[in-house]
């Protein structure tokens, strides 16, 4: 993990880093405000699947970026379970396996 902004090789800028604790990751399946996420915080994770989807209510625990895949630290908040959402900064595509959204997003109470 290095902090350093990363712009793919499609010349997009999809990840910056605000603070130790914020980013923000320009990616059409991550809904937050501000492409927003931040350390700590509650989102709503939906998960393509083989069959159907996965929703969950997940905590961000934490996050870094590593030769182009950035590694998303998440914990569901109902189970505990914790576990690694991944992807590819290079894909510029408008396929996804997983999206995240928060609160603010999703009732359209964007201020």
């Amino acid at each position: 993990m290095n902090n350093e902004p990363y712009i793919n090789a499609a010349g997009h800028l999809v990840l910056e880093y605000l603070s130790p604790n914020t980013i923000v990751l320009d990616l059409h399946f991550i809904m937050t405000t501000g492409k927003r996420l931040t350390v700590g915080m509650p989102y709503l994770k939906l998960a393509n699947k083989n069959i159907g989807e996965d929703i969950a209510a997940i905590r961000l625990l934490g996050f870094q970026d590593y030769e182009g895949v950035i590694y998303l630290n998440v914990q569901e908040i109902k189970s505990n379970r914790c576990y690694n959402l991944i992807w590819n900064m290079e894909i510029d595509d408008d396929w996804w396996l997983w999206s995240l959204s928060d609160f603010e997003t999703l009732t359209g109470n964007i201020t």
